[in-house]
């Protein structure tokens, strides 16, 4: 997908794959990239590397994911693309813990974020 000119928004855009995203859709040529994150630190500093926008948010809350985009389509058009790249991990090593024994609130969170964002 092209993004030059558009409107591009990279939720977990605050470090890791998100902040590469970020970095990419600029110099893809996007008009604008906003860097949604409940890091809003980390969002803010990548915002800045890319001339962006940054935003808190929070993907597993539905409030949280509709405001954003009410806001950004608000201040800068539509969105072309929604880059919907938070994920959590559940905090257990996969080879030395068993998963199957993590709290039901770590399952809940997991799910919320990294399947109904």
């Amino acid at each position: 997908m092209r993004v030059e000119g558009q409107v591009v928004v990279v939720t977990g855009g605050a470090e890791g794959i998100g902040k590469a995203l970020a970095r990419r859709f600029r110099r893809e040529g996007a008009r604008t990239v906003v860097v949604a994150d409940i890091n809003e630190a980390g969002a803010e500093a990548v915002a800045s590397q890319v001339g962006g926008a940054a935003y808190p948010c929070d993907v597993s809350r539905e409030a949280d994911i509709r405001r954003l985009v009410e806001t950004v389509e608000g201040r800068f058009g539509p969105i072309a693309l929604f880059c919907s790249n938070a994920g959590v991990a559940m905090g257990y090593d996969l080879a030395a813990d068993n998963v199957a024994f993590a709290p039901n609130e770590a399952w809940e969170r997991s799910w919320a974020v990294n399947v109904m964002a």
